[in-house]
């Protein structure tokens, strides 16, 4: 062990910083912490002469979620809404997850076309030495589905301050130009993901999903005879709303998910 030479050597809670060829005085918890006491989110540091107080990186402190999407699997809630993140103490690093509305479906009872709706986009986002108090976030409502006509809603935009930001899904159409929705955009991260696309179908015999978010794709089915059951169209955690066999759609089951903004707070 000689030629050991390592900047940062981790053992349990206790953190050994520096050249350990300097490090000629061991620790005594008892001893060391009478006269240097870490407070929180701190540990005892080597600084090269004295075990000391001082902060680690890289320790998650706690995670912030900011979403309506939270509810049972089938259940239905697009809304979106405005927050305000407040950094934590000692949080000086964050990841953040931004994620877009779905959009809502197209869906018909009168004839054999479906269109689900474009997933929500999401930017990831690595934010280092953070030191505003506050940030406004934003979460993206999930469009509203169109039945008999029209396009389905596009998805709200969700955002984390002016750091990153993506955009909802567009509606599916059924009508001309006959297409599923387009998935949204995203700007700002460090990873950009587009939203997917929602499928879209004329046979009388095929059903189709909304487009996939990065957390959630909504499915198609009529076949369950529990009603509930269709909340599978619903778009969830950014997805968009899908849609089944179309004597079976209604015009409540088909609606994009709400976004969501996740903050994981960094010392």
């Amino acid at each position: 062990m000689s030629n050991l030479n390592a900047s940062t050597v981790t053992a349990a809670s206790v953190v050994f910083s520096g050249n350990s060829s300097t490090q000629t005085k061991a620790i005594n918890t008892v001893a060391d912490l009478v006269t240097q006491t870490p407070t929180t989110n701190q540990t005892l540091v080597w600084n090269g002469s004295a075990w000391v107080p001082g902060s680690v990186s890289g320790t998650l402190i706690s995670i912030n979620v900011y979403t309506t999407e939270t509810g049972a699997a089938f259940t239905r809630n697009q809304n979106g809404g405005n927050y305000t993140w407040t950094r934590p103490s000692g949080c000086n690093n964050v990841l953040v997850y931004v994620t877009g509305g779905g959009g809502g479906a197209r869906t018909n009872s009168n004839s054999y076309r479906g269109a689900g709706g474009g997933g929500g986009a999401t930017s990831i986002k690595w934010v280092t030495n953070i030191s505003v108090a506050s940030v406004a976030v934003t979460v993206g409502a999930g469009g509203n589905e169109a039945y008999n006509g029209g396009r389905g809603a596009t998805g709200g935009t969700s955002s984390f301050g002016s750091y990153c930001s993506a955009t909802g899904g567009e509606g599916g159409q059924t009508d001309s130009p006959y297409e599923g929705g387009i998935g949204g955009s995203a700007t700002g991260g460090d990873i950009n993901l587009p939203g997917g696309g929602g499928e879209m179908a004329h046979d009388s015999n095929r059903e189709g999903g909304g487009g996939m978010s990065f957390w959630h794709k909504a499915g198609s089915n009529h076949h369950y005879t529990d009603s509930g059951r269709w909340f599978i169209m619903h778009g969830r955690w950014g997805s968009g709303g899908g849609y089944g066999y179309y004597s079976q759609n209604d015009s409540s089951y088909s609606r994009g998910g709400g976004g969501c903004v996740i903050v994981y707070n960094y010392t």
